[in-house]
C-alpha cells in the first residue's frame, strides 16, 4: 500500500537526504522518541503485532530483500538505503512482491523520480526491499518471497507489519541506515510500529510518484505518497 517513501529513521540520515524539517521537528523528535519509545516497545513485546508460527534458526536478514547488493567500499557517502520493491530502479525489475511480475515484467527503463536526491548525493542503494504482494495487506507476509523476520524480540515470532515490511526490517536489523517505502493506509507506519523504528508518511504531492507502482497516475493518487 502506499504513498510515502519510507524512512524508518536514524534522524541524521533522514535529514541528510533532504526530508523537510517541518515545524523544527529535527530538534524535538529525539526528545519525543526517548520518552515514547520504551512504552511502544513494551506494548509490542507484551502483546505483539500478532505472531507467526515459530520456525526458529532464521537469519535476521532472511527475506528482507528481494535483491541485495553489498555496499561498495570507499565513496564520500556511506549511507545505506533500501528501496521498497514498488519503486522503479533503472535496470531492475519492479516485482511489487509478486511472482507474476517477477517472471513477466521487464527491467525498469529509468529510476523513479523519488530517487533523484539519493542518487545526486551518492547514497548507496543496497537492495530492493520485500513487500506484501502488490502492497495489499498489513501483516507483511509474502508467500512467494518469504516473510521478513521482525528482529524486535527473539522470544516471539512477530509479524513485521506491511506492506513496507522489508523496509522496516532492514532498518531494524541494521542492514541499512534508512529505507524508502510507500503508505496509503499505514503501510509505512504499521511496520515501523511493529519493528520498533520510526516511519514517516509525507504529505500527498510533496514527492513525485512517477515510477512508483501502480504506474497509472489516476490510481497512484489512492496508493502513495513518498518521503
Amino acid at each position: 500500500m502506499g504513498a510515502t517513501d519510507f524512512q524508518p529513521v536514524r534522524l541524521e540520515h533522514a535529514w541528510s537526504l533532504g526530508i523537510p524539517n517541518h515545524l523544527a521537528m529535527k530538534e524535538r523528535l529525539p526528545k519525543i522518541a526517548i520518552s515514547l519509545l520504551p512504552g511502544f516497545v513494551g506494548m509490542i513485546a507484551s502483546s505483539g503485532c500478532s505472531t507467526l508460527p515459530w520456525k526458529g534458526g532464521a537469519s535476521s536478514q532472511e527475506h528482507t530483500f528481494i535483491a541485495y547488493w553489498p555496499p561498495r567500499e570507499g565513496g564520500r557517502n556511506k549511507t545505506r538505503l533500501a528501496v521498497k520493491d514498488l519503486i522503479d530502479m533503472k535496470g531492475v525489475v519492479t516485482t511489487a512482491g509478486s511472482e507474476h511480475f517477477a517472471k513477466n515484467s521487464p527491467p525498469a527503463l529509468r529510476d523513479a523520480k523519488c530517487l533523484a536526491i539519493a542518487r545526486e548525493r551518492g547514497v548507496q542503494i543496497v537492495g530492493k526491499a520485500n513487500t506484501t504482494e502488490l502492497a495489499v495487506g498489513v501483516s507483511g507476509i509474502n508467500e512467494y518471497y518469504g516473510t521478513p523476520k521482525n528482529p524486535l524480540t527473539k522470544r516471539r515470532n512477530l509479524i513485521p507489519g506491511g506492506s513496507s515490511c522489508g523496509s522496516a526490517v532492514a532498518v531494524a536489523n541494521g542492514s541499512v541506515d534508512i529505507a524508502f517505502g510507500t503508505d496509503t493506509a499505514g503501510s509505512i507506519r504499521v511496520p515501523a510500529a511493529c519493528c520498533g523504528v520510526f516511519g514517516l508518511k509525507t504529505t500527498f504531492g510533496l514527492i513525485p510518484l512517477d515510477g512508483v507502482y501502480p504506474h497509472r497516475a489516476e490510481r497512484a493518487r489512492y496508493h502513495r505518497s513518498i518521503v
